[in-house]
């Protein structure tokens, strides 16, 4: 069986910067989205729809928000460490480890790789379907530096 590993943007495509993940997932399809290895999703939902998204996918590679000072600066998260990002360590709601877990607990098919990126933004409250500058001039930087950290030359 091949390794088959899900993208995955989370976010919310009209609250400003919240959207970035859905952004970037977006921009790492029109790179990668050729490629048979790899399937590309959205959430907007997070909870038990995240688990859903991720079943039947040997790595899950979550792109995310998180409040930060430098906006479209990127760190790789372990799903322990997930505590900040606004949408996989959500406190109204319940967090990625968490729906993962339970499903492990049910037997079903979790991914056994879990990374998540996350992309520091200022505004994850304002109304409105655009990032905003600084974060759109960063979203192709920001699958670049992805891509390569996932498939190393």
């Amino acid at each position: 069986m091949h390794m088959r590993t899900l993208i995955l943007g989370v976010g919310s495509s009209i609250l400003a910067d919240d959207g970035v993940g859905i952004a970037v997932a977006r921009a790492l399809e029109a790179r990668l989205g050729a490629r048979e290895d790899l399937a590309f999703a959205v959430n907007e939902e997070g909870g038990f729809s995240l688990l859903e998204d991720a079943l039947g996918y040997n790595r899950l590679v979550v792109i995310d928000a998180v409040l930060g000072r430098t906006p479209g600066k990127v760190a790789r998260l372990d799903l322990d460490a997930l505590a900040p990002t606004v949408h996989c360590g959500s406190p109204h709601g319940l967090n990625l480890a968490t729906v993962l877990a339970f499903g492990r607990g049910q037997g079903l098919p979790v991914p056994r790789e879990v990374i998540v990126y996350a992309v520091e933004v200022r505004d994850v409250i304002t109304f409105g379907e655009r990032l905003s500058p600084e974060v759109e001039a960063r979203v192709e930087g920001i699958a670049a530096e992805i891509e390569a950290d996932l498939f190393p030359r």
